[in-house]
């Protein structure tokens, strides 16, 4: 995790994680990985892909940059289900993947903004998120 300041002073953290989409594609086939990491939303928009394993994964590190970007990693109180990736979930976002935090998740975002980038190369997925 970094921190700088904004322009008016809040803090900026900012968190990263990559993930080996053929690593995650062995996990999802093991029983109950899948319903402890992610959403129903989250599978439903995967599985409806030509390749689910590539979004499972880009869901899966943008978890854990966002963790990493709150300061916390998966501690007691904080789930992977508490940070969820939606497309498109408020009015001219378009279909970008965006977060949606809940409990834990969102008591430590506090007022702050997240913002959100996921990116494929071959065999990996990268997820950066920046909180302001």
């Amino acid at each position: 995790m970094s921190e700088d300041r904004n322009d008016a002073g809040r803090a900026i953290s900012i968190g990263i994680d990559i993930e080996s989409i053929s690593r995650v594609r062995t996990a999802v086939e093991k029983e109950g990985f899948s319903r402890r990491v992610f959403t129903r939303g989250e599978l439903r928009y995967a599985l409806g892909r030509k390749a689910p394993e590539r979004h499972l994964a880009g869901r899966f590190a943008a978890k854990e940059a966002c963790a990493k970007a709150l300061g916390t990693g998966f501690i007691e109180g904080l789930g992977l289900k508490d940070i969820e990736v939606v497309n498109g979930a408020a009015p001219g976002e378009g279909r970008r993947p965006v977060l949606k935090l809940h409990a834990g998740a969102k008591r430590l975002l506090g007022g702050r903004k997240a913002h959100l980038s996921i990116a494929y190369e071959e065999d990996l997925a990268l997820a950066v998120v920046v909180l302001e």
